[in-house]
């Protein structure tokens, strides 16, 4: 019998509270789009979020909600959302998304008139950028359709910040005898008072029109071209601030992965989990990201079969096909699936199994979709037995509700950071998860930087609700310090205890110590044995990830010139391609390949120093 592939509903809004909560503490942390949907999975309202999860939060807040907003939850039943990698993507996907469903909540965002634009006014002397809501005119330029005021709002301001473009009225230009806020905060240029000549205002104009037309290439061309201008005549100040405008273009690029794609394409990607096979797509028509979806199907054969019969079955079936897929892995059937598609839809069909640096960050937003749910549904089903386990097993009268556990990292006494990670009922609580940077005084004392840790945790702010177990990354010593701490400061009845590691860091020699003053050695066929060394590995994990990152800011202050192999050539094309260090650092290695005389050694030995 043939299997069949589903589509994955959207989730469903709990009715009770408490199960509210945890649906919205599931709610990712990234950029996207959300949807609200009626019975009919209908979509009622369409928005972004630099957030997810802070702006569907928000709507469930019965105390800040307006009318409109309770009437639109008379009728919402579910919520879909789709992850991006910037706020950019998620603008443009909603856009593309409100005008092809016209959600009827989403009309009282715009007015009859249609979307709001960015207008530049090129009959004026000295153009402002500004936004528009209205019949177009003419001889005036229009960027956009952008789907609402706020969206608008955010791309003036990086036009204002990177060329200083006026955006006041002609009445209020006219009638200046001295700059304005906008010149003091750095967002114009002060043409109202000629601070800047007519043509050199007109340039900054062109160079905004490149960047909101998406030529950000050939934007940066021509900051090139000014740039050395100004070099040869020795006016490095000048020169200087289009070095900086390439360093912050650079970053616009490196960020807006799958913003600028000319043609159709998809990208497909497969991970799978749990006994299942998911697969999703993410895809771009005409330019724009219309959407993810996922599929999903029980795993009886290999993966690349697997994704070979999808696209076979997804495709072939379709009454359209793009003429890119990305997939990113290799497929044994490739060239003969290639033919069938291209027949099929009478055009040439290409599947991408090594894409490019751009089809990258498409494959990336499509993994990030695809693994998101499947992350979700991993969520620890036995965490409560676990927790059950550990109580009986450290013989605790009281039920756990709350565990903290806390561990310190440092690089040779260098970049000390304190990690508490925490566990509910529900698994691991990261919203709850904190971190503290250790001062230089305790910097070389492990327990003197655990002592810190506990007294800034419990002594200087509000500690409720108190954890019910406290477990520490260290031995017998560590254990009786801290007991003590507590017990200075009459924390009398608080459940704490420390693990150890084995010889040679070795699991199965871990030790538990226990406030009575016995240590246990860790018996892996005991159930609360392994949840503690899990909960302290998740906390030894946190903690070093704070250190690396503390540790790579502080690196960043090392000159590139400690890269071996790295010449004044090299490291001045390096400087001129991305702008500033800051930017190199950020460099993939496909950024650090575009740039002449860097090949694939010199690359990795860049990103090796970096990192």
């Amino acid at each position: 019998m043939e299997e069949q592939i589903f589509i994955e509903p959207p989730y469903t809004i709990p009715d009770n509270e408490r199960d509210l909560k945890v649906f919205l503490q599931n709610i990712p942390h990234s950029p996207g789009v959300y949807k609200f949907l009626n019975k009919s999975h209908f979509p009622l309202y369409i928005g972004k979020a630099k957030s997810l999860n802070k702006r569907v939060s928000s709507y469930f807040r019965l105390s800040a909600r307006s009318k409109k907003v309770d009437k639109l939850f008379e009728e919402v039943r579910f919520l879909e959302f789709s992850l991006t990698s910037t706020e950019l993507e998620s603008l443009l996907l909603e856009q593309f998304l409100i005008k092809e469903s016209k959600p009827k909540y989403n009309v009282q965002f715009k007015d009859d008139k249609g979307y709001p634009w960015i207008k530049i006014d090129k009959s004026k002397n000295f153009p402002s950028a500004k936004s528009f809501l209205g019949k177009k005119q003419n001889n005036v330029k229009f960027y956009g359709p952008f789907p609402n005021s706020y969206a608008v709002s955010d791309a003036l301001k990086l036009v204002q910040k990177t060329f200083k473009l006026r955006n006041c009225s002609d009445s209020y230009f006219k009638n200046r005898t001295r700059p304005c806020l906008q010149y003091e905060i750095g967002r114009c240029s002060g043409p109202c008072v000629n601070l800047i000549s007519q043509k050199e205002y007109l340039k900054e104009v062109e160079g905004a029109e490149l960047l909101l037309n998406g030529k950000s290439e050939e934007l940066i061309n021509k900051f090139y071209e000014v740039m050395d201008d100004f070099s040869s005549k020795k006016d490095y100040e000048k020169a200087a601030i289009y070095r900086d405008r390439i360093s912050s273009l650079r970053d616009i690029q490196r960020s807006q992965s799958v913003a600028g794609f000319n043609a159709s394409r998809d990208a497909i990607y497969l991970s799978s989990l749990t006994g299942k096979i998911k697969i999703g797509i993410t895809r771009v028509r005409n330019g724009w990201v219309i959407g993810h979806q996922n599929f999903v199907k029980s795993q009886n054969s290999s993966e690349s079969k697997v994704l070979e019969s999808f696209i076979i079955q997804n495709y072939l079936s379709a009454k359209d096909c793009p003429a890119s897929l990305i997939v990113g892995q290799n497929l044994k059937n490739k060239r003969l699936i290639e033919k069938a598609l291209s027949k099929t839809h009478s055009k040439k069909i290409k599947i991408i199994t090594k894409p490019s640096s751009k089809d990258k960050g498409l494959l990336d937003v499509c993994r990030v979709n695809t693994e998101y749910k499947i992350h979700r549904e991993l969520k620890d089903r036995n965490i409560n037995a676990k927790i059950d386990s550990l109580r009986y097993g450290l013989e605790l009268q009281d039920n756990i509700k709350l565990i903290e556990s806390y561990d310190i990292s440092h690089h040779a006494g260098q970049d000390v950071v304190a990690g508490c990670v925490v566990y509910t009922n529900e698994g691991k609580a990261k919203d709850l998860y904190r971190h503290y940077n250790i001062s230089d005084e305790n910097a070389a004392n492990d327990i003197g930087s655990m002592a810190e840790l506990i007294k800034r945790r419990f002594l200087n702010k509000d500690i409720a609700p108190f954890p019910d177990l406290i477990i520490i990354d260290g031995g017998m010593t560590h254990l009786k310090n801290m007991l003590d701490i507590f017990k200075s400061h009459n924390f009398n009845n608080i459940n704490v205890i420390s693990i150890s590691k084995g010889i040679r860091r070795k699991a199965s020699f871990d030790t538990i110590h226990l406030p009575s003053g016995q240590s246990i050695p860790v018996n892996n066929k005991l159930t609360f044995h392994n949840f503690i060394q899990e909960i302290r590995d998740e906390t030894h994990r946190y903690a070093l990830t704070l250190q690396k990152k503390k540790m790579a800011k502080s690196f960043i202050t090392s000159s590139i010139d400690a890269v071996p192999g790295i010449g004044s050539v090299t490291k001045k094309n390096l400087l001129r391609y991305f702008g500033s260090l800051e930017q190199i650092r950020r460099a993939n290695f496909y950024d650090l390949l575009k740039v002449k005389g860097v090949g694939e050694e010199t690359a990795q030995k860049i990103i090796n120093h970096f990192k």
